[in-house]
């Protein structure tokens, strides 16, 4: 089996975060580290926070 490319990642951690928010998980839920060590961790950290906040029908600090 190939290894994932890593738009491939990409769109995998947007998915898993809008998932896990419309299962109501806790944000904290994230797998990846923000401040990890390898730019590849960074970015997939940051793809499951968008997913998270498109799949979370409650606005950021009660704004929006």
């Amino acid at each position: 089996m190939a290894a994932m490319t890593v738009p491939a990642q990409m769109r995998e951690a947007l998915d898993a975060g809008r998932a896990a928010a419309e299962n109501r998980q806790p944000p904290k839920a994230n797998p990846y580290r923000g401040d990890a060590d390898t730019a590849r961790e960074r970015v997939l950290a940051r793809m499951w926070r968008q997913g998270y906040q498109a799949g979370n029908p409650m606005p950021r600090n009660g704004v929006g």
